[in-house]
């Protein structure tokens, strides 16, 4: 039997500090809708929703949102599957891409796509924030069996799950995601490239489409972007249009 990775996606990524990093951002902006985009398992969804902020959750794998929908507080959240352009115009105060979901376009017209599609579903004025691993931490280097390697009880019986760096071609990455049943030795693999833009690559794009840039940050602690940093952090605000055109 296969791992159902979407059921265990949340043992094999226990981590929530973006998610307490933008809860607190949403909270700070007072920001009364918000606009989850690949919102996986919903945990991020489900905690503003707590907290009485409207929320539309997109997400393209209906495999996680079976998953999301099952779980405590699902009920409070508008469950959407699909990508960026079924985000209703206007609606949102605040839009959000948490767990590197930035990263998974990979070439630059989908990229663009989407971010237009977010800038057209936030009120004038309205936030963006969203994270992307920074290049310059070479994060790909430490994905290797040893560094990753978790271990998921499943029906089946205990299964290992671990990531390996495949290619490394800049700014894109491909990685193979592995698992080993440990009672049968039945392995699987698959393969994902993500995106690793650079800073002032990703504050290009969004002053493109018409973003301002607010806030930037290195860290979930809040630590200066910098070089050696692990992450860029993104705070954006949706400058108004007319007629398209911007002001």
């Amino acid at each position: 039997m296969a791992l159902d990775f979407a059921a265990a996606y949340d043992e094999l990524n226990p981590a929530d500090h973006d998610h307490r990093f933008y809860a607190a951002l949403a909270a700070r902006l007072g920001a009364t809708s918000v606009l989850d985009l690949g919102c996986g398992t919903g945990t991020l969804a489900r905690l503003l929703a707590r907290r009485g902020l409207s929320v539309v959750a997109v997400d393209p794998d209906p495999e996680m949102l079976r998953v999301a929908r099952r779980r405590p507080g699902a009920e409070l959240v508008d469950w959407r599957l699909g990508h960026s352009d079924c985000a209703d115009p206007g609606a949102a105060s605040f839009a959000v891409m948490s767990g590197h979901v930035a990263q998974v376009f990979r070439d630059d017209a989908s990229w663009e796509r989407t971010l237009h599609d977010l800038h057209r579903a936030l009120v004038p004025g309205g936030t963006l924030a969203f994270e992307s691993r920074n290049p310059s931490a070479r994060a790909w280097e430490r994905w290797t069996r040893e560094a990753t390697l978790r271990t998921v009880d499943t029906p089946d019986g205990p299964v290992e799950f671990w990531h390996e760096t495949a290619e490394v071609t800049l700014p894109l990455v491909a990685y193979d995601t592995f698992t080993r049943n440990v009672r049968t030795g039945e392995q699987t693999s698959t393969r994902d490239v993500l995106a690793f833009r650079d800073a002032e690559t990703l504050r290009r794009s969004l002053e493109a489409v018409g973003f301002r840039l607010s806030f930037s940050y290195g860290d979930w602690d809040g630590k200066p972007e910098a070089a050696i940093t692990p992450e860029i952090i993104l705070v954006a605000q949706a400058a108004a249009c007319t007629n398209n055109r911007l002001y």
